[in-house]
């Protein structure tokens, strides 16, 4: 990847994030949508080149199955289990890719990635279920990512985005809760799409 595109990639998200949350903070969320889900397809397309090696391409995938689930969450505005499955199937990526960094599988962490899947026996709505197995992984993910940083800045991009992407989720549950809802609206996409850009960044190794 170039130098000078790797400068641009940020600059460009900088710009369409101040002009969504421009939109969001004047009462336009509406037409915020189309600069948001903009921003998460920059974040696929800069990802996309480092796809030529096998890091990379979890990566790139990554992204393009979270792009999929905005699609039906925050584009459409509907059918909320194809959205959350697909960040599940994200998070799962994500795992993979820290299980081929670690060498070896965390079983304690998997255990507690596993744990959530009993709440399918349970009389509870399936999305509610669906959604504690995505945020466990989720979870799971931030702090075997933060525990594998070290002095690597891809690894440490890839950990920020992660607890970012934690925070952004924890906003998104709050609002549907009807908890702090004036700073959560607006807070689940503070973080949002500085998580993404991050993991974007963090395809790709130092040099």
């Amino acid at each position: 990847m170039p130098r000078s595109l790797r400068r641009l990639f940020p600059a460009a998200e900088a710009a369409l994030y101040a002009a969504f949350i421009a939109l969001d903070f004047t009462g336009r969320s509406a037409a915020s949508v189309p600069v948001k889900y903009a921003a998460l397809l920059l974040c696929l397309l800069y990802a996309l080149p480092a796809a030529r090696t096998r890091d990379g391409r979890l990566a790139a995938a990554a992204l393009a199955l979270t792009a999929a689930a905005d699609w039906f969450l925050l584009v459409r505005d509907a059918h909320y289990g194809a959205g959350v499955l697909l960040f599940c199937v994200v998070q799962t990526l994500y795992a993979v890719r820290l299980i081929r960094w670690r060498g070896r599988i965390c079983r304690a962490l998997a255990a507690v990635r596993l744990a959530p899947l009993a709440l399918f026996a349970l009389p509870l709505p399936r999305l509610n279920a669906l959604a504690l197995v995505y945020f466990t992984s989720l979870v799971c993910n931030a702090a075997a990512a933060a525990r594998l940083a070290g002095a690597n800045c891809q690894r440490r991009r890839f950990a920020a985005g992660l607890w970012l992407f934690v925070c952004c989720d924890l906003c998104v549950g709050a609002f549907n809760l009807g908890l702090l809802t004036g700073f959560t609206r607006y807070g689940m996409w503070l973080f949002y799409l500085p998580s993404q850009v991050l993991l974007g960044l963090a395809a790709y190794p130092d040099e």
